[in-house]
């Protein structure tokens, strides 16, 4: 026999989503047939039908803690449950309102709702493991320390960064704590080079300043390995319009000029670029020299790694070391970016 949906649960759901969709980035949409809203494309409430639960999306972490107190169930359809979501039954619908807010919060990377306890020493070691025996059975049998270790801190890494980093100095600067978002994936593809190993033995994460995210838009980049911290800013490798606003840039010598000081700067503090993906400039941009035979580049720092990496004071460290690389970060994001419309 089927449930009867709980009466009320959809007529709130849209009563308090409403005002939310003066924001042009959220949007109405459907979630495995589920009334739902996103932000930014992402999924961050819906409203279960049946039950008349609210549905959010927020950090594992949060959601755990809100099962345990009582407030939402795990979201479990079909008997697979999604660590993410948690759902908040009509009984407490007196939270809904600051439930969405903060899932809203979560999906736009603003929310510090989870602080960043700093990385486990048995994450830092199993990487140390990883590069002495890079296979899946060692993967595997360690599963759970990266998990909770690593992958975990590292979603609240970057939630606590680019809220840091909004207030201090990139309002648009954007992250999705989540793997494929700014999170890297710790397997390698072996599809087109399958001499490399099975894994990576370190965690990027990257915050982002476009619409589409890190992996063409340009971003500002951490790497944590066992022994150090790599800092730094840049954009893939650019193609189509994307390249030719890019090129057109180099072409100005405001910009060129700007990029050139910027990029010296921290070159002499230790900052290195990367190799070219070309022999020489394109007809007309020899004057912009290392930029014009890279057709989107990176320049990286590495510092030893720091004890604050094991504590809530390896934000700020971040924070601190990020900085220097925001001018060539928003002199990137201004070069590529779509002119506005008309």
């Amino acid at each position: 026999m089927t449930a009867s949906p709980a009466p009320g649960g959809e007529g709130l759901f849209w009563e308090l989503v409403g005002p939310m969709c003066a924001d042009p980035a959220v949007t109405r949409s459907t979630m495995m047939g589920l009334p739902c809203v996103r932000w930014g494309g992402r999924f961050f409430a819906a409203l279960d039908r049946r039950t008349g639960a609210l549905l959010i999306r927020l950090h594992t972490v949060r959601v755990a803690a809100l099962v345990a107190a009582g407030t939402g169930e795990p979201f479990a359809p079909a008997g697979r449950t999604f660590r993410e979501w948690v759902a908040v039954p009509p009984s407490a619908s007196n939270r809904w309102r600051e439930l969405l807010t903060e899932a809203k919060d979560h999906a736009a990377g603003t929310d510090d709702a989870a602080e960043f306890p700093g990385f486990g020493r048995g994450g830092l070691t199993f990487l140390d493991g990883l590069a002495r025996e890079n296979t899946k059975a060692y993967f595997d049998a360690h599963r759970e320390v990266y998990r909770r270790e690593l992958l975990n801190p590292s979603r609240m890494l970057v939630t606590a960064l680019v809220a840091a980093l909004r207030r201090r100095c990139v309002p648009s600067l954007r992250a999705e704590p989540r793997v494929g978002g700014s999170l890297f994936r710790i397997s390698n593809d072996l599809r087109f080079r399958p001499s490399r190993p099975p894994y990576k033995t370190h965690v990027d994460m990257a915050l982002w300043t476009g619409p589409d995210g890190p992996r063409t838009d340009p971003a500002l980049l951490i790497r944590v390995t066992p022994a150090e911290v790599h800092l730094g800013c840049g954009v893939a490798a650019l193609r189509g319009p994307a390249l030719g606003r890019y090129r057109a840039a180099l072409a100005q010598p405001d910009h060129l000029a700007s990029l050139d000081r910027e990029m010296a700067a921290l070159i002499a503090a230790g900052g290195a670029l990367s190799q070219p993906t070309r022999r020489r400039p394109p007809p007309g941009l020899e004057r912009a020299g290392r930029f014009a035979v890279r057709d989107g580049f990176h320049v990286m720092r590495a510092e030893p790694l720091p004890r604050a990496v094991h504590s809530p004071r390896f934000v700020a460290w971040c924070v601190e070391r990020l900085a220097p690389f925001v001018p060539v970060h928003r002199l990137l994001a201004e070069a590529v970016a779509e002119p506005p419309p008309g």
